[in-house]
Protein backbone atom coordinates (compact mmCIF):
# COMPACT_ATOMS: atom_id res chain seq x y z
CA UNK A 1 0.00 0.00 0.00
CA UNK A 2 1.02 3.50 -0.89
CA UNK A 3 1.18 6.42 1.32
CA UNK A 4 2.06 10.01 0.47
CA UNK A 5 4.12 12.10 2.37
CA UNK A 6 2.93 15.44 4.45
CA UNK A 7 4.88 18.88 3.45
CA UNK A 8 7.85 17.93 5.31
CA UNK A 9 8.99 15.32 3.22
CA UNK A 10 8.37 12.80 6.07
CA UNK A 11 6.04 9.56 4.71
CA UNK A 12 2.57 9.09 6.88
CA UNK A 13 4.61 6.02 8.47
CA UNK A 14 6.98 8.29 9.77
CA UNK A 15 4.99 10.43 11.25
CA UNK A 16 2.80 7.65 12.95
CA UNK A 17 5.84 6.05 14.33
CA UNK A 18 6.84 9.15 16.21
CA UNK A 19 2.95 9.62 17.55
CA UNK A 20 3.48 5.81 18.64
CA UNK A 21 7.02 6.57 20.60
CA UNK A 22 5.06 9.58 22.41
CA UNK A 23 3.33 7.08 23.51
CA UNK A 24 5.39 4.62 24.89
CA UNK A 25 7.26 7.50 26.44
CA UNK A 26 4.97 8.98 28.04
CA UNK A 27 1.91 6.07 28.46
CA UNK A 28 -0.42 9.30 27.11
CA UNK A 29 -2.61 8.44 24.33
CA UNK A 30 -1.60 10.57 21.47
CA UNK A 31 -4.80 11.39 19.31
CA UNK A 32 -2.78 11.71 16.42
CA UNK A 33 -2.52 8.10 16.14
CA UNK A 34 -6.39 8.04 15.52
CA UNK A 35 -6.43 9.87 12.49
CA UNK A 36 -4.42 7.39 10.64
CA UNK A 37 -6.56 5.71 7.70
CA UNK A 38 -4.24 4.46 5.22
CA UNK A 39 -0.77 2.81 6.66
CA UNK A 40 1.97 0.35 5.30
CA UNK A 41 2.55 -1.31 8.80
CA UNK A 42 5.25 -3.10 6.86
CA UNK A 43 7.12 0.12 6.21
CA UNK A 44 6.63 1.60 9.69
CA UNK A 45 7.85 -1.70 11.45
CA UNK A 46 11.17 -1.29 9.09
CA UNK A 47 11.73 2.53 9.89
CA UNK A 48 11.19 1.52 13.89
CA UNK A 49 14.06 -1.34 13.66
CA UNK A 50 16.43 1.26 11.11
CA UNK A 51 15.84 3.08 14.23
CA UNK A 52 16.34 1.06 17.21
CA UNK A 53 12.91 1.98 18.37
CA UNK A 54 10.70 -1.28 17.57
CA UNK A 55 11.21 -2.69 20.76
CA UNK A 56 9.69 0.46 22.78
CA UNK A 57 6.86 0.27 21.27
CA UNK A 58 6.28 -3.34 22.04
CA UNK A 59 3.54 -2.64 24.71
CA UNK A 60 2.01 0.28 22.91
CA UNK A 61 1.78 -1.71 19.39
CA UNK A 62 0.08 -4.87 20.99
CA UNK A 63 -2.95 -3.02 22.27
CA UNK A 64 -3.86 -2.08 18.49
CA UNK A 65 -6.88 -3.69 16.89
CA UNK A 66 -5.56 -3.87 13.27
CA UNK A 67 -1.82 -4.50 13.65
CA UNK A 68 -0.97 -7.12 11.43
CA UNK A 69 0.42 -10.68 13.06
CA UNK A 70 3.72 -10.04 11.41
CA UNK A 71 4.50 -7.52 12.64
CA UNK A 72 3.39 -8.37 16.23
CA UNK A 73 5.57 -11.44 15.86
CA UNK A 74 8.61 -9.27 14.94
CA UNK A 75 8.13 -6.82 17.38
CA UNK A 76 8.02 -9.59 19.97
CA UNK A 77 10.56 -11.37 19.03
CA UNK A 78 13.07 -7.88 19.30
CA UNK A 79 11.84 -7.20 22.10
CA UNK A 80 12.91 -10.35 23.79
CA UNK A 81 16.05 -9.96 22.09
CA UNK A 82 16.41 -6.57 23.80
CA UNK A 83 15.44 -7.76 27.50
CA UNK A 84 17.82 -10.78 26.99
CA UNK A 85 20.39 -8.47 25.39
CA UNK A 86 19.91 -5.36 28.10
CA UNK A 87 20.35 -8.45 31.07
CA UNK A 88 23.35 -9.48 29.71
CA UNK A 89 25.00 -6.13 29.71
CA UNK A 90 23.37 -5.32 33.11
CA UNK A 91 25.48 -7.81 34.91
CA UNK A 92 28.49 -7.48 32.41
CA UNK A 93 28.77 -3.84 33.82
CA UNK A 94 28.55 -5.07 37.22
CA UNK A 95 31.02 -7.71 36.86
CA UNK A 96 33.38 -5.35 35.20
CA UNK A 97 32.87 -2.25 37.37
CA UNK A 98 33.17 -4.37 40.90
CA UNK A 99 36.70 -5.55 39.28
CA UNK A 100 37.91 -1.84 38.65
CA UNK A 101 36.34 -0.97 42.21
CA UNK A 102 38.47 -3.59 43.62
CA UNK A 103 41.42 -2.55 42.27
CA UNK A 104 40.85 0.91 43.35
CA UNK A 105 40.04 2.30 40.11
CA UNK A 106 37.41 4.94 40.10
CA UNK A 107 34.70 4.38 36.83
CA UNK A 108 31.54 5.53 35.91
CA UNK A 109 28.98 3.81 34.02
CA UNK A 110 28.04 5.60 30.44
CA UNK A 111 24.86 5.46 27.89
CA UNK A 112 24.12 2.12 27.60
CA UNK A 113 22.60 0.35 31.29
CA UNK A 114 23.01 3.96 32.70
CA UNK A 115 20.53 5.75 30.17
CA UNK A 116 17.96 2.70 30.28
CA UNK A 117 17.50 3.23 34.05
CA UNK A 118 15.81 6.40 32.94
CA UNK A 119 12.93 4.05 30.91
CA UNK A 120 9.55 3.32 32.36
CA UNK A 121 10.95 -0.40 31.25
CA UNK A 122 14.82 -0.19 31.19
CA UNK A 123 14.98 -3.62 29.60
CA UNK A 124 12.87 -2.66 26.32
CA UNK A 125 16.41 0.21 25.96
CA UNK A 126 18.28 -1.68 23.08
CA UNK A 127 21.61 -1.33 24.37
CA UNK A 128 24.89 -3.50 22.68
CA UNK A 129 27.78 -2.42 24.26
CA UNK A 130 29.54 -1.59 27.87
CA UNK A 131 31.14 2.10 27.96
CA UNK A 132 32.52 2.92 31.12
CA UNK A 133 34.41 6.67 31.58
CA UNK A 134 37.51 6.21 33.58
CA UNK A 135 38.49 9.19 35.46
CA UNK A 136 42.00 8.87 36.25
CA UNK A 137 43.71 8.25 32.44
CA UNK A 138 47.26 7.57 33.90
CA UNK A 139 45.46 4.29 35.12
CA UNK A 140 44.50 3.22 31.48
CA UNK A 141 47.40 0.40 31.41
CA UNK A 142 45.44 -1.52 35.04
CA UNK A 143 42.26 -1.15 33.37
CA UNK A 144 43.48 -3.28 30.48
CA UNK A 145 45.35 -5.82 32.12
CA UNK A 146 41.95 -6.10 34.36
CA UNK A 147 40.17 -6.42 31.06
CA UNK A 148 42.53 -9.23 29.95
CA UNK A 149 42.20 -11.00 33.01
CA UNK A 150 38.58 -11.31 32.59
CA UNK A 151 39.03 -12.74 28.83
CA UNK A 152 39.01 -9.73 27.29
CA UNK A 153 40.50 -9.27 24.40
CA UNK A 154 41.65 -6.02 22.71
CA UNK A 155 40.25 -5.45 19.54
CA UNK A 156 42.64 -5.36 16.26
CA UNK A 157 41.29 -1.83 15.23
CA UNK A 158 40.90 1.18 17.30
CA UNK A 159 38.40 3.72 15.82
CA UNK A 160 38.83 6.55 18.39
CA UNK A 161 41.65 8.67 19.89
CA UNK A 162 40.21 8.54 23.89
CA UNK A 163 38.41 5.51 23.94
CA UNK A 164 40.01 1.72 23.42
CA UNK A 165 38.04 -1.23 22.34
CA UNK A 166 38.22 -4.75 23.99
CA UNK A 167 36.01 -7.78 23.02
CA UNK A 168 34.09 -10.54 25.13
CA UNK A 169 34.34 -14.18 24.25
CA UNK A 170 30.34 -13.51 23.52
CA UNK A 171 31.68 -10.88 21.37
CA UNK A 172 30.15 -7.50 23.62
CA UNK A 173 32.49 -4.67 23.29
CA UNK A 174 33.40 -3.14 25.96
CA UNK A 175 34.57 1.01 25.59
CA UNK A 176 36.90 2.18 27.87
CA UNK A 177 36.72 6.12 27.82
CA UNK A 178 39.00 8.66 28.47
CA UNK A 179 37.07 11.94 28.27
CA UNK A 180 33.36 12.94 27.75
CA UNK A 181 33.78 12.07 24.09
CA UNK A 182 36.24 11.99 21.05
CA UNK A 183 37.51 15.17 20.27
CA UNK A 184 35.81 17.99 18.09
CA UNK A 185 37.68 20.30 15.40
CA UNK A 186 37.26 23.14 18.06
CA UNK A 187 40.42 22.98 20.26
CA UNK A 188 38.08 25.00 22.85
CA UNK A 189 35.91 22.26 23.76
CA UNK A 190 38.59 19.66 23.53
CA UNK A 191 40.06 21.68 26.16
CA UNK A 192 37.06 22.56 28.30
CA UNK A 193 36.57 18.19 28.03
CA UNK A 194 39.75 17.76 29.67
CA UNK A 195 39.31 20.16 32.46
CA UNK A 196 35.62 18.78 33.47
CA UNK A 197 37.04 15.18 33.66
CA UNK A 198 38.59 16.12 37.23
CA UNK A 199 34.99 17.47 38.23
CA UNK A 200 33.25 14.42 36.87
CA UNK A 201 34.71 12.34 40.17
CA UNK A 202 33.04 14.95 42.44
CA UNK A 203 29.17 14.01 40.33
CA UNK A 204 29.40 10.65 40.94
CA UNK A 205 25.94 8.89 41.97
CA UNK A 206 24.63 5.10 42.60
CA UNK A 207 21.81 3.99 40.71
CA UNK A 208 19.69 1.39 40.82
CA UNK A 209 18.53 -0.04 37.34
CA UNK A 210 16.65 -3.42 37.02
CA UNK A 211 17.83 -4.01 40.45
CA UNK A 212 21.53 -4.10 40.08
CA UNK A 213 23.20 -0.57 41.68
CA UNK A 214 25.94 0.66 39.31
CA UNK A 215 27.72 4.09 40.16
CA UNK A 216 26.78 7.20 37.23
CA UNK A 217 27.08 10.49 36.66
CA UNK A 218 25.22 13.17 38.36
CA UNK A 219 22.08 14.43 36.41
CA UNK A 220 23.79 17.54 34.96
CA UNK A 221 26.94 15.70 33.81
CA UNK A 222 25.28 12.81 32.46
CA UNK A 223 23.22 15.11 30.35
CA UNK A 224 25.92 16.79 28.94
CA UNK A 225 27.63 13.54 28.14
CA UNK A 226 24.66 12.34 26.41
CA UNK A 227 24.70 15.40 24.22
CA UNK A 228 28.04 14.98 24.02
CA UNK A 229 27.42 11.57 22.12
CA UNK A 230 24.50 13.32 19.89
CA UNK A 231 26.59 15.76 19.05
CA UNK A 232 29.22 13.81 17.84
CA UNK A 233 27.29 11.19 15.70
CA UNK A 234 25.95 14.35 14.63
CA UNK A 235 28.55 16.12 13.59
CA UNK A 236 30.01 12.42 11.61
CA UNK A 237 26.93 10.69 10.02
CA UNK A 238 24.19 11.31 12.14
CA UNK A 239 22.08 9.90 14.92
CA UNK A 240 17.84 8.52 14.49
CA UNK A 241 15.50 8.59 17.50
CA UNK A 242 16.40 6.56 19.70
CA UNK A 243 19.17 9.13 21.36
CA UNK A 244 16.32 11.42 20.93
CA UNK A 245 14.22 9.12 23.15
CA UNK A 246 16.86 8.87 25.78
CA UNK A 247 16.30 12.63 25.92
CA UNK A 248 12.67 12.56 26.68
CA UNK A 249 12.83 9.78 29.41
CA UNK A 250 16.02 11.86 31.16
CA UNK A 251 14.35 15.48 31.20
CA UNK A 252 10.49 13.98 31.53
CA UNK A 253 11.53 13.63 35.27
CA UNK A 254 11.92 15.05 38.20
CA UNK A 255 15.63 16.99 38.96
CA UNK A 256 16.81 18.97 41.15
CA UNK A 257 17.57 22.77 40.55
CA UNK A 258 21.00 22.16 41.40
CA UNK A 259 21.56 19.28 38.54
CA UNK A 260 19.60 22.22 35.98
CA UNK A 261 22.11 24.83 36.82
CA UNK A 262 25.22 22.75 36.28
CA UNK A 263 24.19 21.32 33.02
CA UNK A 264 23.11 24.99 32.05
CA UNK A 265 26.33 26.24 33.02
CA UNK A 266 28.28 23.16 31.08
CA UNK A 267 26.87 23.80 27.57
CA UNK A 268 26.47 27.52 27.87
CA UNK A 269 30.50 27.69 28.96
CA UNK A 270 31.49 24.94 26.07
CA UNK A 271 28.84 27.15 23.01
CA UNK A 272 26.77 24.21 22.60
CA UNK A 273 23.48 25.54 23.88
CA UNK A 274 21.72 25.87 20.40
CA UNK A 275 22.42 22.18 19.96
CA UNK A 276 20.88 21.47 23.32
CA UNK A 277 18.04 23.87 22.57
CA UNK A 278 17.17 22.16 18.72
CA UNK A 279 17.22 18.60 20.21
CA UNK A 280 15.04 19.37 23.02
CA UNK A 281 12.95 21.98 21.14
CA UNK A 282 12.17 18.67 18.69
CA UNK A 283 11.81 16.31 21.57
CA UNK A 284 8.49 18.76 22.61
CA UNK A 285 6.78 18.99 19.65
CA UNK A 286 7.47 15.29 18.59
CA UNK A 287 8.09 12.87 21.49
CA UNK A 288 6.44 13.99 24.14
CA UNK A 289 8.73 15.74 26.33
CA UNK A 290 6.80 17.94 29.01
CA UNK A 291 7.50 21.90 28.10
CA UNK A 292 6.95 22.65 31.92
CA UNK A 293 9.54 20.12 32.42
CA UNK A 294 12.46 22.00 30.34
CA UNK A 295 10.92 25.30 30.98
CA UNK A 296 13.97 26.18 32.85
CA UNK A 297 16.18 25.65 29.24
CA UNK A 298 15.40 29.01 28.50
CA UNK A 299 14.99 28.34 24.51
CA UNK A 300 14.44 31.34 22.52
CA UNK A 301 16.14 30.68 19.24
CA UNK A 302 14.30 29.93 16.45
CA UNK A 303 14.64 26.75 14.76
CA UNK A 304 13.56 24.99 11.72
CA UNK A 305 12.38 21.94 12.90
CA UNK A 306 11.35 20.78 9.57
CA UNK A 307 15.05 20.66 8.21
CA UNK A 308 16.24 18.95 11.87
CA UNK A 309 13.20 16.00 11.47
CA UNK A 310 14.24 15.34 7.98
CA UNK A 311 18.02 14.88 9.18
CA UNK A 312 17.05 12.43 12.15
CA UNK A 313 14.37 10.55 10.01
CA UNK A 314 17.27 10.18 7.39
CA UNK A 315 19.79 9.27 9.47
CA UNK A 316 18.30 6.29 11.10
CA UNK A 317 20.33 4.90 13.68
CA UNK A 318 24.29 6.45 13.73
CA UNK A 319 23.78 7.35 10.13
CA UNK A 320 23.96 4.24 8.55
CA UNK A 321 21.19 4.64 5.84
CA UNK A 322 23.61 6.12 3.25
CA UNK A 323 27.23 5.83 2.61
CA UNK A 324 27.55 9.37 1.86
CA UNK A 325 26.74 10.37 5.34
CA UNK A 326 30.19 11.13 6.32
CA UNK A 327 30.34 14.39 8.00
CA UNK A 328 28.43 17.66 8.92
CA UNK A 329 30.02 21.47 8.10
CA UNK A 330 29.78 24.57 9.96
CA UNK A 331 28.60 26.49 6.37
CA UNK A 332 28.29 25.35 3.10
CA UNK A 333 31.49 27.76 2.37
CA UNK A 334 35.36 26.84 1.62
CA UNK A 335 36.65 27.21 4.54
CA UNK A 336 34.32 25.23 5.98
CA UNK A 337 35.23 22.04 3.88
CA UNK A 338 39.42 23.31 4.92
CA UNK A 339 38.51 22.94 8.23
CA UNK A 340 36.84 19.71 8.44
CA UNK A 341 39.83 18.29 6.50
CA UNK A 342 42.20 19.33 8.84
CA UNK A 343 40.13 18.12 11.45
CA UNK A 344 40.00 14.65 9.76
CA UNK A 345 44.00 15.01 9.25
CA UNK A 346 44.64 15.14 12.50
CA UNK A 347 41.81 12.92 13.74
CA UNK A 348 44.10 10.22 11.80
CA UNK A 349 47.49 11.61 12.83
CA UNK A 350 46.64 12.33 16.36
CA UNK A 351 50.86 13.04 17.76
CA UNK A 352 52.06 13.48 13.97
CA UNK A 353 49.67 16.28 13.39
CA UNK A 354 51.14 18.19 16.15
CA UNK A 355 54.04 18.99 13.98
CA UNK A 356 53.65 21.39 11.05
CA UNK A 357 56.70 20.92 9.16
CA UNK A 358 54.75 17.22 8.47
CA UNK A 359 51.41 18.86 7.67
CA UNK A 360 51.56 18.65 3.61
CA UNK A 361 52.61 14.91 3.69
CA UNK A 362 49.87 14.16 6.22
CA UNK A 363 47.04 16.25 3.96
CA UNK A 364 48.34 14.27 0.97
CA UNK A 365 48.53 10.93 2.82
CA UNK A 366 44.78 12.01 4.35
CA UNK A 367 43.41 12.94 0.82
CA UNK A 368 44.86 9.46 -0.60
CA UNK A 369 43.17 7.88 2.41
CA UNK A 370 39.72 9.54 1.88
CA UNK A 371 39.71 8.42 -1.98
CA UNK A 372 40.44 5.38 -1.73
CA UNK A 373 38.10 4.31 1.25
CA UNK A 374 35.08 5.98 -0.79
CA UNK A 375 35.98 3.57 -3.62
CA UNK A 376 36.82 0.45 -1.99
CA UNK A 377 34.92 0.48 1.26
CA UNK A 378 32.18 2.71 0.91
CA UNK A 379 31.26 2.68 -2.72
CA UNK A 380 30.80 6.23 -3.60
CA UNK A 381 32.00 9.52 -5.13
CA UNK A 382 33.82 12.18 -3.14
CA UNK A 383 31.77 14.14 -4.79
CA UNK A 384 28.39 13.17 -3.16
CA UNK A 385 30.28 12.98 0.29
CA UNK A 386 30.70 16.26 -0.21
CA UNK A 387 27.34 17.34 -2.01
CA UNK A 388 25.69 15.22 1.42
CA UNK A 389 27.97 17.09 3.84
CA UNK A 390 26.99 20.52 2.24
CA UNK A 391 23.27 19.48 2.55
CA UNK A 392 23.26 19.10 6.19
CA UNK A 393 25.13 22.14 6.56
CA UNK A 394 22.00 23.98 6.81
CA UNK A 395 21.02 22.39 10.64
CA UNK A 396 24.46 23.74 11.74
CA UNK A 397 23.92 27.23 10.42
CA UNK A 398 20.76 27.30 12.64
CA UNK A 399 22.50 26.27 16.07
CA UNK A 400 25.72 28.52 15.85
CA UNK A 401 27.90 25.90 17.41
CA UNK A 402 31.05 26.69 19.30
CA UNK A 403 29.09 30.41 19.34
CA UNK A 404 26.08 30.05 21.72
Amino acid sequence: MKTESDRTGISAEEKYLLSLLRESLTFENDSETSKVTRLDWDKLCSIAQRHSVLPLLYDTLTEKEDLPEKVHKTTERLAKGAVSQSYRLLFLSKYLVGKMEAAGLSVVLLKGVATASFYPIPELRKSGDVDLLLLDKTCLKQVCGILQDCGCVRSEEQHALHHIVYCTKEGIEIEIHTMLAEPFDSQEINRYMQEKLPDCRRNIRRVTCMGVELPMLDTGYHAYELLLHMLQHFLWAGFGLRLLCDWVVFWNRETEAEEREKYLRLVRESRVKGFSDIVTLFCCTYLGLSQERVAWMEITGKYDLDIFLREIMEAEEFGNSAADRMVTLRNNSLGAYVREFQHQMHLNFPRAGRYFPLWPGLWLVTLIRFLRNNRKIRRVSARAVLKKAGQRSRVMEQIQLWKY
